[in-house]
């Protein structure tokens, strides 16, 4: 009788600190998930293929501006990096509008802030000078 009381409580335990450990681990996934849709951002500029710099990270640059700061704000360099999907090469010399966001932990050796690269497509606002 004792051993039937103590698997029963052993049982009672293990299922109600499993459910308490399912409901703990989808909480964080869920806040994940509202910061990284917070943390997308967007910028504007010329796209360059890196050369050789001191800080040695990131493929490409952006001579540019964020679209999230003021109209006043002067131009600076970013560095990028994209995943595999995403061809940088492709936009050299170019006009663009990036969307992706900063990665903590830079600038690093008085280097440009890195931007994660998650999408990219030409900028096709055009200046005209009207007399």
């Amino acid at each position: 009788m004792k051993y039937l009381l103590t698997l029963s409580a052993a049982i009672l335990i293990c299922l109600s600190s499993g459910n308490s450990f399912a409901q703990q681990k989808s909480t964080p996934q869920k806040s994940k998930i509202s910061r990284t849709k917070q943390t997308k951002f967007y910028w504007a500029g010329v796209l360059q293929k890196q050369g050789m710099t001191s800080y040695q990270y990131g493929t490409h640059v952006l001579k540019g501006k964020s679209l999230a700061g003021g109209q006043n704000q002067p131009e600076t360099t970013f560095a990028l990096k994209a995943g595999k999907k995403i061809n940088l090469n492709k936009f050299a010399g170019k006009k663009v509008i990036i969307t992706g966001k900063k990665v903590d932990g830079y600038p690093l050796e008085s280097g440009p802030e890195l931007i994660e690269v998650s999408a990219i497509e030409l900028d096709k606002v055009m200046k005209m000078n009207i007399n």
